[in-house]
């Protein structure tokens, strides 16, 4: 098995929903393989950090697109669903509310979780930050000192990262490491704010300059920028100003 054969396979994996010999394949290849290995440990830290964060009300969003989709659809017209129940045999009871489920989950699952590859990669980043929060890798380097932070890079990745700190301005450097990111070794660099760690990814872009973008996933804010030749990613659970601080400060 491939890395190509088993990654589709690594959620279902990490769930236990794949057949036996299906899971000894996934196993076997994750073993000998160190990039399947840590998305693995992504996808248990990720699930990990999601189900201690949940709640038991399902979320505003979600109510409102299943309130969306059920304007769509035929199968919510309540005044034809009692016309019809007075017709139905006490036999189809369990029947029709099965079919209703069917055809709403084949309504809300091209809205809800359609993935395409920019949002593969920022469940990666999500993912990798809270790796290295969570299974005591959040540095190879821990040095605030960029002259020792920038130099260990070298040998380790094809590129070499600017590093900077900006401890004046509440961003400590307090190191880096290099992690895999959009199939490639990417340099980290972490820095601290207060309390809070922010993971700063690093590669080179093949594109123009592109400007910062903030979105939030999972309870993390990120902002994506490209900026003189190098792709950024800043990840953390620091508020959206603090992100555009940082973001201000690497592209300044």
């Amino acid at each position: 098995m491939t890395c190509e054969d088993a990654r589709p396979l690594l959620d279902a994996h990490v769930d236990r929903e794949l057949d036996l010999a299906t899971d000894r394949e996934v196993t076997r290849h994750v073993s000998e393989c160190e990039r399947c290995t840590r998305e693995v440990e992504s996808i248990r830290a990720l699930k990990k950090a999601l189900n201690e964060s949940v709640r038991a009300r399902a979320p505003q969003v979600l109510h409102r697109r299943i309130v969306d989709a059920l304007g769509d659809s035929p199968v919510v017209d309540r005044t034809r669903l009692t016309r019809a129940a007075r017709w139905v045999p006490r036999s189809s009871a369990i029947a029709i509310p099965a079919a209703i489920a069917a055809v709403l989950a084949l309504l809300l699952m091209p809205r809800m979780f359609r993935v395409d590859q920019g949002d593969f990669l920022v469940r990666e980043v999500v993912a990798a930050h809270v790796r290295s929060t969570q299974v005591d890798h959040l540095t190879d380097v821990a040095s605030s000192d960029r002259h020792t932070v920038k130099p260990w890079f070298a040998g380790k990745i094809d590129f070499s990262p600017p590093v900077r700190d900006f401890q004046a301005e509440t961003f400590r450097l307090v190191g880096g490491r290099v992690d895999y990111l959009d199939d490639r070794p990417v340099a980290a660099l972490v820095y601290q704010h207060g309390p809070h760690l922010i993971n700063v990814f690093v590669w080179p872009s093949e594109g123009s300059e592109r400007i910062p973008s903030l979105l939030t996933r999972s309870g993390y804010n990120l902002d994506h920028f490209s900026h003189a030749g190098m792709n950024y990613w800043i990840v953390s659970d620091v508020g959206v100003d603090e992100m555009q601080k940082l973001a201000a400060l690497l592209r300044g």
